[in-house]
């Protein structure tokens, strides 16, 4: 069944927003071979053909996982070469500092209860060096995980009515739990991080937390010693 030109537009969107994220990544990380990396939510479903898996060039040295047997099961079927774990974001079993750098894609807006975020921000920081966290902004018209306009501000009554009347991508009459983020609310989550907006439209859609380990210098790299993201053996287009 081809896609509507609504689902076109949508996903040559997503494909130029990850693409900036990915470009943002290689420009403050600048990935090594020997580089231990913790990638938070993987998916064989949600994200693939245009995910963190898809083009980060050493996939070897990736441990992915999260708290979704099947989402986990599907991705190690789909990207074989990663290691898996199923881990809970807000109690990670790993030392402190092990991973060079913690990758997660849109999770920690779907990380609820009081204080969890809280918990899956500290986590992030404890057990990575350099960490580059991504979430849809709050602020941003389209509710990215609905497909609706503005529906992300009315009292959830109103949401669950919206979504019945017009939803499509969340069952109607349906409501999405979210705890979706402000820059502020984000900058006070990951107080020492960067906070970067990236923006494909009129207006930023996603909103990074990143961080670097001081004296991690990518200009002082050798060429032969890394390859940019991106420059995966295999390009596909997002389903």
């Amino acid at each position: 069944m081809s896609d509507s030109l609504f689902q076109s537009l949508l996903k040559k969107f997503s494909h130029k927003s990850r693409s900036k994220k990915f470009a943002l990544l290689e420009s403050v990380f600048g990935p090594r071979p020997d580089d231990r990396v913790l990638d938070i939510g993987a998916s064989g479903e949600v994200f693939l053909r245009y995910t963190f898996e898809d083009v980060y060039p050493y996939p070897e040295r990736v441990v992915a996982g999260g708290t979704d047997f099947p989402e986990i099961s599907s991705a190690r079927r789909h990207y074989p070469r990663p290691s898996y774990a199923l881990f809970d974001g807000c109690e990670l079993p790993f030392p402190d500092r092990s991973f060079d750098l913690v990758f997660s894609n849109a999770v920690i807006e779907h990380i609820l209860g009081e204080g969890r975020q809280e918990k899956f921000a500290r986590e992030i920081m404890r057990v990575g060096k350099t960490w580059f966290v991504t979430t849809p902004n709050y602020w941003y018209p389209l509710e990215s995980h609905y497909h609706l306009p503005l529906i992300q501000f009315l009292p959830r009554p109103w949401q669950r009515k919206y979504n019945s009347l017009f939803g499509r991508q969340v069952p109607k009459g349906q409501i999405q739990e979210l705890g979706l983020l402000s820059a502020g609310r984000l900058r006070r989550l990951f107080p020492t991080s960067h906070i970067a907006k990236v923006r494909v439209t009129f207006w930023p859609e996603t909103l990074v937390a990143y961080y670097v380990e001081p004296g991690r210098q990518i200009g002082d790299r050798k060429s032969s010693e890394a390859r940019p993201i991106g420059r995966a053996s295999h390009h596909a287009v997002p389903q």
